[in-house]
């Protein structure tokens, strides 16, 4: 009998000690230096505090982040894939400038991918909390456009066509979408400074909001074809006095 007692005392223990692992919070792991290059760098681009045409400097970005070159390396690689950076052999790394064909081309392919989502949302039924999501979004929209926040304003766009794209419930449809906000929000910057002028931007919302509740696919597609094409309507006007190039050392022109 007295034998067994250290067993139990020593089991108890065993128990003790795992409920004490159990209960400790699961570690969460911290971003490496590449990821904090990229996400760092990602913002500086799409804000336009690293302007188009810039070239990247690998030897000055590491002294900036206080790294090696690997992880700035690696980062810059990362933003080349989605889009935020190319690079020229022989020549570098520079931020794309857009001409007026790449942003026709960019909302040619944002408007399949939005199209696409808002049908199997029409599908499914829009959810309240979706309704909500994109209720708030319109308020924060509204708002910036009254205080003549152009970044604010940009920003609420945005967000509220990725609440669209993320309803659809396809992972593979987000991910695709957002290797194109990056490079949308670049040829926002080129006419960023008029977009508060927009004063239909906020009714265009409105009226894709209103026919994802009636269900109308025709309304539907008709809304967001209507928003996209004076969206590029406004770019092509706004471009018109401004064309914009990459000489052969990179840099921005303007003629």
């Amino acid at each position: 009998m007295n034998e067994s007692r250290p067993v139990a005392v020593r089991r108890e223990d065993g128990m003790a000690k795992n409920s004490e692992v159990r209960k400790r919070p699961p570690r969460v792991a911290k971003p490496t230096l590449a990821a904090v290059v990229t996400s760092e760098l990602r913002e500086a681009i799409i804000s336009g505090r690293i302007p188009p045409g810039s070239q990247m400097n690998e030897v000055e970005l590491a002294a900036r982040f206080s790294t090696s070159r690997g992880p700035v390396r690696e980062g810059m690689q990362r933003l080349v894939q989605e889009g935020l950076l190319v690079s020229s052999p022989h020549r570098g790394i520079f931020v794309p400038v857009l001409s007026a064909a790449d942003v026709e081309d960019l909302y040619f392919a944002r408007s399949a991918l939005e199209r696409g989502a808002m049908l199997r949302i029409v599908e499914r039924g829009i959810s309240a909390a979706t309704i909500a999501s994109l209720d708030q979004v319109l308020g924060e929209m509204e708002l910036a456009m009254a205080e003549g926040d152009t970044a604010a304003v940009a920003a609420a766009d945005l967000h509220f066509h990725e609440v669209l794209v993320s309803a659809a419930g396809s992972p593979r449809l987000m991910q695709m979408y957002q290797a194109l906000v990056g490079q949308m929000r670049l040829g926002l910057n080129l006419v960023i400074e008029t977009y508060v002028e927009r004063a239909e931007l906020v009714s265009e919302h409105k009226a894709i909001v209103r026919q994802l509740k009636t269900g109308d696919r025709k309304a539907l597609l008709a809304a967001i074809d209507e928003h996209f094409d004076v969206a590029l309507d406004d770019l092509a006007a706004d471009g018109a006095g401004h064309h914009h190039h990459v000489n052969h050392s990179g840099v921005t022109n303007r003629a």
